[in-house]
């Protein structure tokens, strides 16, 4: 990877059309894991409640208030779900333990849905998908989720946490709205949107992921809002935010156990070598034009939810989602 990224536009651009074909691949075969989390019976501090949708079906937003701190001083963690986000519940509830972080003194925030929308307010329906109304999740998040948060009596110290489709969404809100979120966590994100590749990658993971037409989002392909919603174009708006950006290598920890799994394996091992490379270099970017990068790269890790729960935990111990 690293040899690869000092090597001419030209190879460049070249490696990023390979790797966007094989993560096209993995993105509509890469399954959703097996739950076992804690949530179904949740806190005493849990709540589950609709919020304004703009014209989109209400969406639900699931959280759980701190229990070991006072609600309005505890750091507010939001996490965004990844592709195959479900109408019935968050991939961070269903596949990971990360709701006990408000047993450490945060308050965590999960909003339901959003499967293959990037969290941006769309064109129109995607009819393909069988959609009435356009989704409206840029608006939610800049408007009735804070609104929601506010409500609850949750503190403004708040991070976005963005897995995989929804770490490019985080890291603008970010940059856009700092009244709104104090830093934003790019998970085995792609911060290069519009990159060689990617755009036919994007197309393909979203129509095998519930038939959603991405012309419908923004337009064809290329179109202004594609550019004005990539990182990586516009890390000059950047200057003092807080970003932690994390991706992995792709390489397994051990073998997997059978068929299933050693499917699985390579597909999260190709997505997570594109989100390697993006992630690199739009640090090293971002850092540049001013803004308060972490890092967290691994030489092993693949797309799955077992790396990005225990990264969230390692964010915790650094004391970061409370500071920066």
């Amino acid at each position: 990877m690293f040899s690869l990224r000092r090597s001419n536009g030209g190879a460049r651009a070249l490696v990023s059309i390979v790797l966007s074909v094989a993560a096209a691949t993995a993105l509509v075969t890469v399954g959703t894991g097996s739950a076992n989390a804690w949530g179904p019976v949740p806190a005493p501090t849990f709540k589950s409640e609709r919020i304004n949708g703009y014209g989109m079906p209400d969406p639900v937003v699931r959280s759980w208030a701190s229990t070991t701190t006072n609600p309005k001083t505890a750091p507010t963690i939001i996490f965004l779900d990844g592709l195959r986000a479900t109408p019935k519940i968050n991939g961070w509830e269903s596949e990971t333990n990360v709701a006990y972080l408000s047993r450490r003194g945060y308050n965590v925030v999960m909003p339901v849905g959003g499967q293959s929308s990037f969290y941006a307010n769309w064109d129109r329906p995607s009819i393909s998908a069988g959609q009435n109304s356009a989704y409206r999740w840029d608006s939610v998040l800049q408007n009735s989720l804070p609104d929601y948060l506010n409500k609850r009596g949750f503190s403004k110290n708040r991070t976005l946490v963005g897995l995989s489709m929804a770490a490019s969404p985080a890291i603008m809100l970010a940059t856009r709205r700092p009244d709104l979120y104090s830093r934003a966590v790019s998970m085995s994100g792609f911060p290069h949107l519009t990159a060689p590749g990617m755009q036919t990658m994007l197309r393909a993971a979203a129509y095998d992921s519930g038939r959603y037409n991405l012309n419908d989002m923004w337009g064809i392909f290329p179109n202004v809002k594609a550019f004005q919603n990539d990182p990586w174009l516009n890390v000059g708006a950047m200057r003092g935010r807080h970003l932690w950006v994390y991706a992995a290598a792709g390489v397994w920890n051990g073998l997997p156990p059978n068929i299933a799994t050693f499917g699985t394996g390579l597909s999260g091992s190709a997505l997570e070598i594109v989100s390697m490379e993006q992630s690199q270099t739009f640090s090293l970017l971002a850092r540049a034009a001013g803004a308060n990068v972490r890092t967290s790269f691994f030489p092993v890790g693949i797309h799955a939810w077992k790396f990005w729960q225990d990264e969230v935990y390692r964010i915790d111990k650094a004391g970061w989602f409370r500071n920066g």
